[in-house]
């Protein structure tokens, strides 16, 4: 029986159920593995641990280093102005003869009766003569060569002798011979070697018989230095020139605190002394015999300066009482 619907015709048009449904897709393909190690815990833990294990022994290391050896301490870290230690610088001179500056007040005989030597204090000045020992230790591994110890002025120049009160305090024995000297009011001041006597020493550290000062790593060297001054009161400082690794430097010696040496030469006339304190080996007893080892007399500078203008050549008698 015949239909009354319209017939449909096939084409191949695009119906949107066909849209809709369209045609299966090609699956994509596998992106790369960037997160590899994410989707391998086991792999980036282990990677964490030895990266924190890394860093924690090389501070642990660097600790235990710097404490058996401070990093300055490490001799190939070292500048060439660092290369040289002072182990000590020490005032050796026990007897001799020295100002007090200012005058040495009440209770002065009690410190001489006592240790004048270990009672030096900042008003107590080397007179005539200083000794220093002085003891230098190379820190490089490469040795140091010192070529030269100048002294250096404080000002310059030295000024006039200082004023005060005198003490003479004489040694009784005989005193080991001094390796280096130094005329520190000399016009210009340079160590030379020490000789016996009234010698001349030659240069140190300049001219034909010039000599150096070696320090390998970690040795020490020790030398005495004896200052001496006729006329000024001097302040200075040393300064000690160096080569060491095919460089050349320069560092400062000083005293303790970095204060600088000071001598003063004495006055050409004791009466210009306030008061001078002197020993009884230095004096004759009234008897002409010497005076009772261990006691210490003084007088005004005059009284001194007269007795000792009467005696001439021979002892001045002690004063009495």
């Amino acid at each position: 029986m015949p239909s009354n619907r319209p017939r449909v015709r096939t084409s191949g048009a695009l119906t949107r159920k066909s849209v809709r449904r369209g045609r299966e897709r090609p699956a994509p393909a596998d992106a790369p593995d960037r997160l590899r190690h994410v989707k391998r815990p086991a792999a980036w833990l282990a990677g964490i641990v030895l990266a924190v294990a890394a860093v924690t022994f090389q501070d642990v290391l660097g600790s235990t280093v710097k404490a058996i050896l401070p990093l300055d301490r490490l001799p190939d870290r070292l500048s060439p102005r660092d290369a040289i230690d002072v182990v000590e610088v020490k005032d050796v001179k026990d007897t001799g003869r020295y100002v007090v500056r200012g005058g040495a007040g009440k209770g002065f005989d009690k410190t001489l009766r006592s240790d004048f030597a270990r009672q030096h204090t900042a008003d107590v000045v080397d007179a005539g003569e200083s000794e220093w020992m002085i003891t230098l230790q190379g820190r490089a591994a490469q040795q140091v060569r010192i070529t030269d110890i100048v002294p250096q002025l404080v000002g310059g120049k030295c000024t006039s002798p200082l004023r005060g009160d005198l003490v003479l305090a004489p040694g009784q024995g005989v005193t080991d011979v001094i390796p280096l000297e130094v005329a520190i009011d000399a016009p210009v001041p340079r160590l030379t070697a020490s000789r016996k006597g009234a010698e001349k020493g030659a240069p140190y550290f300049t001219g034909p018989q010039a000599k150096q000062i070696t320090l390998n790593q970690n040795e020490s060297e020790s030398f005495l230095v004896r200052a001496t001054s006729g006329r000024g009161h001097c302040l200075w400082r040393y300064r000690v020139e160096y080569q060491v690794g095919g460089s050349t430097a320069a560092m400062t010696l000083s005293r303790e605190g970095g204060k600088p040496f000071e001598l003063t030469g004495e006055l050409s006339d004791a009466g210009g002394y306030g008061t001078v304190y002197f020993p009884s080996f230095t004096c004759l007893s009234p008897s002409g015999q010497a005076a009772p080892a261990g006691r210490w007399y003084r007088q005004t500078g005059a009284d001194y300066a007269r007795a000792r203008s009467r005696s001439k050549d021979r002892p001045a008698p002690c004063p009495k009482g």
